[in-house]
């Protein structure tokens, strides 16, 4: 898993602000790819490498009570 990757995106909230109901792919600390759809971002992000971080950012910031 991209514990790395996953831990970066928690830390920084200001993501899901940029790419609100895209794709993002993560590599280390850096957003290489994002996009609408799944399938364009995960192969921009695996030129660079074959097993980068993909999440989906919501489209609305989601309140758990």
């Amino acid at each position: 898993m991209r514990e790395k990757e996953q831990i970066w995106l928690c830390a920084h909230p200001e993501i899901a602000k940029e790419y609100r109901g895209e794709y993002v792919a993560v590599i280390g600390e850096k957003v290489v790819a994002h996009g609408k759809k799944l399938a364009e971002v995960i192969k921009l992000a695996e030129k660079i490498e074959k097993k980068p971080l993909i999440s989906k950012v919501p489209q609305s910031e989601v309140l758990v009570v």
